[in-house]
């Protein structure tokens, strides 16, 4: 008999719980139907100051000891040397950044070029001159009068024009509004910046005073969680991406002197690329293999092409995708472990989820900022797990 009072108050909050879940979609969907153009302005309007604070918050924690280090060796106010130590840092981060890209649309322009040239040039032309063929002969059997009835019957009108104008102004409306936020993240993640590390005490506690007075002392417990977990793993990943690079360009610097046209620059660019890349867990890893991956094949169809030096490229493919593959062995075995330790250690489906969701919301700074936010996250439930652990103590 209890076993049954107990499978029914089971039963009664799951469908409690079902019932404010349907209830809170089906009001989800009705406010979107009725407000749908608020809620996505407010939406917009929560992106544009949540993405540059995030972004500021997290490289606090790299620009703030930086900052008190020029305090304490130049001794000069805190207020110059948060400055000096933001403008040196965005140097850094904007020049390393430049330097990737330039490069990399350098090489990329290169690769495309080669793969270009080896089309047959011929074939090219002969389906151009097809494509010309058959546009005259179409044209010099339809009269202008009968290609306007065709392209009026297959929907060519003038409320069509009307909507695909609206389609194209909308899409310009769109990319103006997608500049004007990347605008507002560059001129507001500097000043977040500014006030994070000279006030942040300040700040965070005048949030926490908002609250009641009850959840006061937990909000400043996970406060305290979360600036660890933060800090020690932008910590141990600048240091892991630093061992990346180091290692890479060590290898594929050797590598260099036995493979015609990898010079020593190329593999020290794909070194910064595939160390930077790390930043996104479990898929950056390989994104960042594939650009030396490709740069190798195009030279190996190229070598194909002239029948010179078959499989020299091929080989040292091969050997790229092993030291990879040996990298990501010690890393995860041995570097991993020393490094980060356990204080962040995130189960990968969370960080995977945190992928897709900050992601989905946020788009590629989501994606960059979706670990830290899952430490946060992580933090949070196990600061709950062990108030409920202390709870059930004191119960018994």
């Amino acid at each position: 008999m209890p076993n049954q009072k107990m499978s029914k108050d089971k039963l009664l909050r799951v469908l409690l719980w079902v019932s404010i879940i349907v209830l809170t979609l089906i009001g989800l969907y009705v406010l979107k139907l009725v407000g749908g153009k608020t809620l996505t302005n407010i939406s917009n309007a929560f992106r544009s100051v949540f993405i540059p604070f995030s972004i500021a918050f997290f490289l606090s924690f790299i620009i703030g000891p930086l900052a008190s280090l020029f305090e304490k060796k130049l001794r000069i106010k805190r207020s110059l040397s948060i400055i000096l130590a933001i403008i040196l840092g965005l140097i850094v981060i904007i020049g390393l950044l430049a330097f990737v890209l330039i490069n990399l649309v350098i090489q990329m322009t290169s690769i495309f070029s080669s793969l270009v040239n080896m089309i047959d040039e011929g074939w090219i032309k002969a389906v151009i001159d097809a494509i010309q063929v058959y546009v005259d002969s179409y044209l010099s059997n339809t009269n202008i009068s009968e290609l306007i009835n065709q392209l009026t019957t297959n929907g060519l009108s003038v409320d069509r024009l009307i909507d695909i104008f609206s389609g194209l102004i909308g899409v310009i409306t769109n990319l103006t509004s997608s500049v004007f936020q990347a605008l507002m993240i560059l001129i507001l993640t500097p000043v977040f910046l500014f006030y994070l590390i000279k006030e942040k005490t300040y700040i965070f506690t005048g949030i926490n005073h908002v609250f009641p007075e009850k959840l006061q002392t937990h909000l400043e417990a996970l406060g305290q969680r979360t600036d660890t977990s933060v800090r020690n793993y932008l910590k141990g990943q600048g240091i892991m991406i630093g061992l990346i690079a180091s290692y890479f360009a060590i290898t594929l610097t050797i590598l260099s002197f036995f493979i015609p046209q990898f010079g020593i620059e190329m593999a020290i660019l794909f070194a910064l690329i595939m160390g930077l890349f790390n930043i996104v867990p479990y898929v950056g890893a390989w994104i960042g293999l594939s650009l030396p991956m490709i740069y190798l094949l195009t030279f190996h169809l190229e070598s194909v092409d002239t029948s010179n030096g078959l499989g020299i490229y091929l080989i040292a493919m091969i050997i790229v995708l092993v030291l990879q593959v040996l990298e990501q062995a010690i890393e995860s075995s041995i570097v991993q472990p020393l490094v980060l330790g356990n204080k962040v250690q995130i189960h990968p489906l969370l960080v995977l989820s945190s992928l897709i969701f900050f992601g989905g919301i946020f788009g590629f700074v989501g994606v960059l900022l979706a670990v830290p936010l899952a430490a946060t996250l992580k933090s949070s439930l196990e600061y709950f797990k062990s108030l409920n652990q202390t709870k059930a103590k004191k119960a018994t």
